[in-house]
């Protein structure tokens, strides 16, 4: 059968159906190639609690009843109404923020990046059918590169969140840095909580090993991958976490944290460490930065695992959704 979709975005048309949400991009272009696709793009209004019902009103209005709707984060549940023109999917990365998942049993279909947060939603709130599954992926331009690799700098790509462990990482440089002069590269945005860190920074006396990153183009950010000595996830929570997938796509060697959902990720793709071991880090970092022999084998694994993550996979399982709701709302 053939359906179509259409997908919220929050902002202002644009001609190049740019979805805004980098951890969708991929599985995007790939539906896009095999069914029709209607992109809805409300009109932004500043998100909070008193302009939810305005955004539903807008859906109502908006949304063709014949095309499956497809939400693609929790983080826009409130768009879920108790009553739907169309067959209703919403991607679900976080259960973090409880107020994020209280309306997901609204939704027709709920899909779930990791097993891990599966096992936690159905936890939290009872759903009408189970969570699908259907793991994330990058663009297709996350691959090895020939590109030689610099010599001890550590990549962090992420959010300043407290979840992510910044200043453990912080520590942990320090201490990598008692041992041989290493460089962090730290992109992402800043938050209200920079001017904290760079104090702590200074007063780990590492100041001037740390490369802030706020903005970085994507061609950029690749380049950033393809030539660092190692990327590091020390996150206390994830639902998934695309640095590890797309560190491992370019075979740059991998260590992460081994709690919530970054093991089914890394599997042995990368080195899965207790985040709050700051001295196993340490030392795991400093291995890879001095043995040449151990980062090729961390690469090869990294790359081996990354080819269990499919774009192609996870929209053909994507687009079966589809169907299914498309059909139990009578559409075929």
């Amino acid at each position: 059968m053939t359906v179509r979709a259409q997908y919220p975005v929050f902002g202002r048309r644009t001609p190049d159906f740019d979805v805004r949400s980098k951890w969708f991009t991929a599985l995007f272009d790939e539906l896009r190639k095999r069914i029709p696709t209607s992109v809805l793009r409300l009109l932004y209004v500043p998100a909070s609690p008193a302009t939810h019902a305005f955004y539903r009103l807008q859906m109502r209005f908006l949304e063709d009843p014949s095309a499956v709707t497809h939400i693609i984060t929790n983080m826009h549940s409130f768009l879920l109404r108790r009553t739907h023109r169309s067959p209703t999917v919403i991607s679900c990365y976080d259960v973090g923020l409880r107020w994020t998942v209280q309306r997901l049993p609204l939704a027709d279909r709920v899909i779930v990046s990791a097993r891990q947060i599966k096992d936690e939603l159905e936890g939290i709130v009872r759903l009408p059918h189970e969570p699908e599954v259907v793991h994330l992926a990058v663009p297709a331009t996350y691959t090895p590169s020939d590109l030689l690799r610099k010599q001890n700098v550590i990549l962090y790509v992420g959010t300043e969140q407290r979840r992510k462990n910044i200043d453990g990482l912080f520590r942990i440089l320090a201490r990598v840095n008692r041992e041989t002069d290493a460089t962090l590269v730290k992109v992402g945005s800043p938050s209200a909580d920079r001017g904290r860190l760079e104090a702590l920074a200074r007063d780990l006396r590492i100041q001037d090993r740390i490369i802030w990153r706020d903005f970085v183009p994507e061609e950029e950010l690749l380049q950033l991958y393809r030539t660092s000595t190692v990327v590091v996830v020390p996150s206390f929570l994830e639902g998934f976490s695309m640095p590890c997938l797309e560190a491992m796509s370019t075979g740059c060697p991998l260590v992460a944290s081994n709690l919530t959902a970054i093991p089914e990720i890394v599997g042995d793709g990368g080195w899965l460490l207790d985040p709050s071991d700051e001295a196993a880090w340490a030392n795991a970092i400093l291995r890879i930065l001095g043995d040449p022999d151990v980062a090729r084998d961390l690469s090869r694994r990294g790359i081996a695992r990354s080819h269990d993550f499919s774009a192609v996979t996870s929209a053909t399982r994507i687009l079966g959704i589809y169907e299914e709701v498309s059909r139990e709302r009578g559409g075929g």
